[in-house]
This record gives structure tokens, sequence and C-alpha cells, in this order.
């Protein structure tokens, strides 16, 4: 269904579609958001896959309209930061190099280093790699602008004041020394010298002296003496370090789905350091000089801006992208693809470090020896086509039919994804039948993959006998599937397999690597499946028919649960089965059968 346009402008801004959950899916921007928006819903011969899925999930689309398109390119930015949209290509953060941190969303904020990069409305500035430098840039902002650097909770007139204040290190707004106006007025100082502003800043502290000093006010003008001649050493310090030569190199390889970034920083023409990034496109595969252009936005929201960016690829949106750099710098910035000379040697070697990055990572994401030693057995016996990288494991957990959960769990290349762990709570089944539980669990799993076009597994491990891998096999038989699926039973550790029409039973033996990665993920399956039936069963035991039966309290109640599996069993036993529970007494079992209309009819006493 196509969401409400009629409201959508033709103006600049951004928009968020949202799927029915009321989730952000993707952010993007336009110049006119009425005929970008449009474009999505009409003919999908033209779209890629990627659009394709992602308009299927659209439910709702809210938009912001800006003023200019730069300013939606750098909202645009902030909400992929904010919102981290599925479909949008995303930065990983390299928490190898600190970033400096202004928690401006506090009362009285404080300026530090830190390795991370969160979303909490603070400013960050970096990444630096060169940790001594930017260390001592940030003690001489504590000299000058005398902010706090601790962590306690501020309430000012009623905290005693650190060393730092003694040592006039630090303004006290602990003490109440200062309001917080003027200490967010120097904290925001110190945000525009980070930012690059020293000229501006620098004027204003010279006015601000010569009206203290006119007005006799000399020790206070003294102190910003002091400061004006601190900036001016920081100053000399950055433009040492900030010539003609000063440029970033940003090279870019891709594999299926992720585009590996190599970033030189060149200053005062020589290398001072590099650092490595990643950007995953969800839906694969990238393109590379569109995710160049996607990094550029949102590497430059907060890191130093230099005079001259190289890329391997000319981007997309140059100009734009360009005179929002311009715009955020306050002075020339080039984007240039280097063809010749030094600038073409320096990129042809950033490209080769992004090489060698991407194939670091995907040895480290690559399966042990170990596991890769169980995953090729798998493969021989089962005798499938490809090497089972990625399995899901399968089982159902409940108690007389009660509270039923199926769990699903992943291996890739032997390891857990945790965060790919789903639960189903059985819907359509009642009472005890686990076959009936797993088809469930296994229909509904896969119905949904290929509704959004997910990646199925190489192999499927259902924890039971044939009765499940039938019930599994009939449920994937009926959505068009040809996984390959295997079940392990408990007793005897043996694989069930339908690979060749009838169930077929493969023995490995104790020692195999590969019996014990299937134990593994049925054993994970299992535990999975037993934790999220427990909490479920917690919910439900949180409101019972039981509630508001004086002496059954939580206790008494859970006992009840666990001893009879469910209420309607409850209400079938007998006084004499009801008092077995640990401080259920005759009268309790009285209230009990009351307050459940039981079809008990023998009491304890045998009246």
């Amino acid at each position: 269904m196509v969401p409400d346009l009629s409201k959508i402008p033709d103006s600049p801004g951004v928009y968020l579609m949202k799927d029915n959950a009321g989730d952000v899916v993707y952010v993007g921007k336009a110049i006119s958001l009425i005929k970008r928006v449009r474009s999505y819903f009409q003919s999908s011969a033209k779209q890629t896959p990627k659009t394709r899925v992602l308009v299927r999930q659209i439910d709702d689309i809210e938009f912001i309209v800006t003023g200019s398109e730069i300013d939606a390119l750098v909202l645009e930015a902030n909400l992929i930061k904010k919102y981290r949209p599925r479909y949008n290509v995303r930065l990983k953060d390299d928490k190898r190099y600190p970033y400096v941190k202004v928690t401006i969303n506090e009362k009285f904020p404080r300026i530090f280093l830190t390795r991370r990069r969160l979303m909490d409305d603070a400013l960050y500035f970096g990444p630096y790699t060169n940790t001594g430098a930017i260390r001592s840039t940030l003690e001489m902002i504590s000299k000058l602008f005398l902010l706090r650097q601790c962590k306690k909770t501020i309430v000012p007139g009623k905290t005693r004041p650190c060393l730092n204040y003694h040592i006039k290190r630090c303004m006290a707004p602990c003490k109440g020394s200062v309001d917080e106006a003027e200490y967010k007025k120097r904290v925001m100082e110190a945000v525009r010298f980070l930012k690059g502003d020293t000229a501006g800043l620098l004027k204003e502290l010279e006015d601000k002296m010569h009206t203290l000093s006119a007005s006799q006010e000399y020790e206070a003008a003294a102190q910003v003496r002091d400061n004006i001649v601190g900036l001016r050493c920081l100053t000399e310090q950055q433009i040492a370090t900030s010539g003609v030569e000063d440029r970033d190199v940003i090279a870019a390889v891709a594999d299926a789905s992720t585009v590996y970034l190599q970033v030189f920083y060149i200053r005062d023409g020589s290398m001072v350091g590099k650092a490595d990034f990643s950007m995953v496109d969800p839906e694969g595969p990238a393109d590379v000089p569109a995710v160049l252009a996607a990094f550029i936005k949102q590497y430059y929201q907060d890191s130093p801006i230099p005079p001259e960016i190289l890329v391997q690829y000319e981007i997309p949106e140059k100009e734009l992208i360009t005179g929002w750099l311009v715009q955020s710098s306050g002075r020339e910035v080039r984007i240039q693809v280097p063809f010749r000379a030094e600038k073409k040697k320096i990129m042809d070697m950033c490209i080769r470090n992004a090489e060698m990055a991407m194939r670091i990572a995907k040895m480290e994401k690559g399966p042990s020896v170990s596991s890769r030693t169980a995953l090729s057995e798998l493969k021989e016996v089962l005798s499938l086509e490809n090497l089972p990288q990625y399995i899901e494991g399968f089982d159902i957990s409940n108690i007389s039919g009660t509270n039923a959960v199926g769990s699903v769990v992943v291996f890739e290349n032997g390891s857990p994804a945790n965060s790919r762990y789903r639960q189903h709570n059985i819907r359509t089944v009642r009472g005890i039948d686990d076959f009936a539980m797993m088809a469930e669990v296994v229909d509904r799993r896969y119905s949904r993959l290929l509704k959004e076009n997910g990646p199925l597994p190489d192999l499927i491990l259902v924890d039971g006998g044939p009765g499940q891998v039938g019930a599994a096999r009939s449920a994937l038989d009926s959505l068009g599937l040809d996984i390959p699926l295997i079940g392990l039973a408990k007793r005897f550790e043996h694989i069930i397999t339908t690979k060749k029409g009838p169930e077929e039973v493969i023995v490995l033996p104790e020692s195999s690597p590969a019996l014990k990665l299937l134990m593994r993920i049925r054993d994970e399956a299992h535990r999975f499946a037993v934790t999220s039936h427990r909490r479920r069963r917690s919910a439900s035991l949180t409101h019972s028919q039981l509630d508001g039966i004086p002496g059954i309290g939580p206790v008494k109640k859970r006992l009840l649960i666990e001893h009879f599996g469910s209420v309607e069993n409850m209400r079938s036993a007998s006084f004499e089965e009801l008092m077995e529970v640990k401080g259920v007494s005759k009268k309790i079992a009285e209230l009990i059968y009351e307050q459940l209309g039981g079809k008990t009819n023998a009491h304890a006493d045998g009246g």
C-alpha cells in the first residue's frame, strides 16, 4: 500500500521512511521532497532489488523541510547517525583513534578524550591520529577555559570543590562560583577553538580584555590576556601543521556488501597517520563511488576538514558536498581524483592498504581452523554442495503444551551470531504437539525471510528425531524451499536426514569435530528455547486467574503453575492434588476451586 504523499511539499529537505513497527528504515534527502519520494512508488521495473525490498517495508513517511540542499545534506547525515536505518549505508567508527567529546547535553559540560562515539547528543571531534598532540591541546584548553574535568553530579553551592579549583584549573560550578550561562559561554569558546575558529575568538577576547581594562578590572583583564597568549601559542602550533600540503587521502575497496575505507592523513607534506573504516550496504553489492560520497558526508560532520581531499573515484553530488565542506570549514576545499606524480603514488599506496585491511577483516570473520575442519567434515558426511558456513538451529520448549516457545539460533562460520537469534511464541497449536509446533516455527521463520529477501541458511538443524525432522521438511516443502535439513536425536546423538528420501541415520564417532559442532548448535537452541519459555511463563504468572485469591502470592502462584503446568490442569485437580503443592491448605484449595469454577468433587477429608 502506498503511504499518503499528499502532504509532502515540493521543497528541499529530508524524508524518513518507517516500517509498520514505527522504526526508521531509511533516511534520504532531496532538493524536491515530493518528486524524490514519488519516484519510489513508480514502476518497479527500473528499481534496484534493494529499492524494491525497501518499498515493501514502508508503512509511513515523515519529512523535515530545510532551507537549502546543503542543510538537507547535513541533517541527513545526522539522522543516519541517530537512527542507524537498516537500508542506509552506515559508517562504522574506527575505535582505535580517540575523539574529543564535549558533553553539551549536560548542565555543566566537560571536554575529554574518548574512544567510543555514542549517539548521546554530545559533540565529537576527531578521530585524531596523534594522541599526544591532542592531549596537549586539551591540557591547554583546560588551563585557558577552566572547564571541569570531574564526573560528579553538580549541585551548585552544595558540593566542595576539588584541587583543580584551588590551583586555578576549574571555575568550580560545584561551589556555585560560576553560573550556568557564563560556564556554557566558556564551553562554546572552547568548541569554537576545536572547530578552528581561532581568529574570531581571539578578536572577541582582545575586545573583552580592553573593556575590562578600561573599567579598571585589571585582574580579570590579566586573566583574559593570559588566555589570548595561550590561544596564540596553540594557533601557531596548528599553523605549523596546517599548510598547503595538508590533505586526506581516501581509498575504498569492496566485497559483496562491505566497503573497506582507508584514510591517510597528510599534514605539512608528510604522512602523520592513517585510520581504517568500513561501511555496510545492507543489501549489496556496494556502489563504491556512492559509498565514498556517503563516507565523506558522515565522516566530516565532526572531523577536521583539510584543504584537499583525494579520492580514487569521481563521486556523486561532488559540487554539493564540496559546497558544504567550504561552508563548514570557512575556506576553500577541493575534492580531487589524482592521476599523476606524487598524489597518484600515495593514492595507490592507500588503495593497497585498504585491500590489506579487507583481507585481514575477512580472515577475522572467517572460520577458525577447528571450525573449518568441522564444517568441511559436515559438508562431506552430508554430501552438501557448499560449505555450511551459515547454519540455523531450531528447538521447542513448553510445559504440558502451555506457553510454548520456538527458538531459532544462528551460527556463522562455526560461531554463534547472538544478535540474529529469534524467539517465536506458538500461536496455532493447542496442547502437546511438538511436531506441529516445529512445523509452525519453521514455516514462520522462512516465510518471513522469503518476504524480506533475507539470506537463507546452508543447513538447518532441528533438535529431535524423525518426527521433528519430518514436520520441518513438510513446512519447507510447502514454501518451495530445498534447504538441507537434519535432526540430532539426544539419546544416541544420531544425525537424522531426509536428503535422500526416507529418513537416513548417520552415526559419527564422539571425537568427530562435525558432531561436536552440531551438538553445540543443538544445545544452544535448547538453552535459548528454555530461557525464552521461562521468560514467557514468568510473564504469564504476573496475570492469571489466581490473582486476588487470599493466601496466594507470587511464590505460591509460581509453585502451582510449575506443579500443574497450566490453570486448565489446576481446574481439573482434586483437593488432595491441590494440597500436594507446598503451602496450599484445605482452605486455600477451596478458594482456588471457587475461583476457577473447577470440576473437583472430592474433599481432602473424603466428604
